[in-house]
């Protein structure tokens, strides 16, 4: 079975998504930026995903690695479900070592790993509030960076449409762009709200 997918929140959307349906007995094969290829199966699977874009290459080799000594089935999924590319680069300041500078073979739209577990229940696979802390701070600035580029446009967009003595095209067209900005702001302000959370639980249990 293969299914066309998109969401406004893939870091947290993707891992409900995935174990629904895994719970309609369909086990993960492959996924191709929005695509995702399921087989039929009378066993139970669940799936936990984990934002590993702000990682450097090596950091990332050695985690999957390890997962998969385990006989672990790992895939990776994109942030950005829309850029298909091949050779693109992208620039991430807040990333570790050569993550900063992202392409099509190292980490660009491979930001989401997700993890394969037995069993109907999905795996936590960060427990500590200090990691937890790291992992939605690493979460909201990779938003901040999506933030700062939709609301440039935006505001690009409004400009536009005053000197187009408010064109109904450049109105729609400045309206969808709005809206982006208003999806990308909430998900910004809710790994904002996570980080401040378990980074004062990381503080209280030191």
């Amino acid at each position: 079975m293969q299914k066309i997918k998109f969401f406004l929140d893939p870091i947290s959307d993707l891992e409900t998504w995935l174990n629904e349906t895994a719970k309609k007995g369909y086990r993960l094969k492959a996924i191709n930026n929005f695509v995702y290829n399921f087989e039929k199966t009378d066993k139970n699977y669940s799936y936990s995903t984990q934002f590993i874009g702000a990682n450097s290459s090596s950091e990332n080799d050695s985690y999957i690695q390890m997962l998969k000594e385990n006989e672990t089935r790992v895939y990776r999924a994109p942030l950005n479900q829309c850029s298909i590319v091949f050779g693109k680069v992208r620039f991430r300041p807040y990333a570790h070592g050569d993550g900063k500078i992202a392409n099509s073979f190292q980490g660009f739209n491979k930001e989401i790993l997700v993890v394969e577990n037995n069993g109907k229940e999905p795996q936590k696979l960060l427990t500590d509030n200090s990691d937890l802390a790291e992992h939605y701070k690493n979460i909201k600035n990779a938003y901040l960076q999506g933030f700062i580029i939709v609301f440039a446009l935006f505001v690009f967009s409004a400009y536009k449409v005053y000197k187009s003595n408010f064109e109904v095209s450049k109105i729609i067209l400045s309206g969808i762009i709005g809206l982006v900005t208003l999806i990308v702001a909430s998900i910004l302000y809710k790994a904002q709200k996570n980080y401040k959370k378990y980074k004062k639980e990381s503080e209280l249990t030191d």
